[in-house]
């Protein structure tokens, strides 16, 4: 089973979750901010 990036639901920075399916087609850049 593949998992796309698409079928991954997000929180927003209001604290919505938001599914990634909402950006099919766009152009994302994805940054990993986690920190120790």
């Amino acid at each position: 089973m593949s998992t796309s990036i698409y079928d991954f639901e997000v929180e927003t920075i209001t604290g919505e979750r938001e599914s990634m399916d909402k950006y099919r087609g766009e152009v994302l850049l994805i940054v990993n901010t986690a920190s120790k």
